[in-house]
């Protein structure tokens, strides 16, 4: 099939997108909001599950330094797949966020190619598999 870039995605591009999903886990778990946010491109956008859009560096950081404090993450079931100079993957997650229940839930993460030939989050979307609470006075 034929495709957009000379690029060829290998073993060794899977296995460093794999390696960002533990570099999050363990940047998230630290309050390493600035680290974190430098695995997304500088226009990285992300989809919080409830929440509004967030796009670029300084925003991610900002997000993330909003949220209480992260007790624990952990993804599981992560899987890529990739051509050329894009990738996406999917994980489930479970966290632990100060003050609130337990969160469950997935991820759909695409990635780009940089120039230095690493790859950066371009865009995550995460989905909650707990229920929508519920509006106050909705009927």
């Amino acid at each position: 099939m034929p495709t957009l870039t000379e690029a060829t995605f290998t073993a060794k591009d899977e296995a460093a997108i794999r390696s960002l999903s533990d570099a999050v886990v363990r940047y998230i778990r630290a309050g390493d909001w600035a680290n974190w946010a430098r695995l997304y491109a500088e226009d990285g956008v992300l989809q919080p599950a409830n929440g509004p859009r967030v796009q670029g560096h300084r925003n991610l950081v900002a997000w993330g330094r909003s949220l209480p404090q992260v007790e624990d993450l952990a993804h599981d079931n992560v899987r890529v797949w990739g051509e050329g100079n894009l990738a996406y993957g999917t994980c489930g997650y479970t966290r632990r966020l100060k003050g609130l229940p337990p969160d469950k839930g997935k991820e759909l993460i695409v990635f780009r190619r940089a120039s230095d030939g690493g790859w950066k989050v371009v865009a995550a979307s995460v989905n909650s598999d707990l229920p929508a609470a519920t509006v106050s006075g909705a009927k």
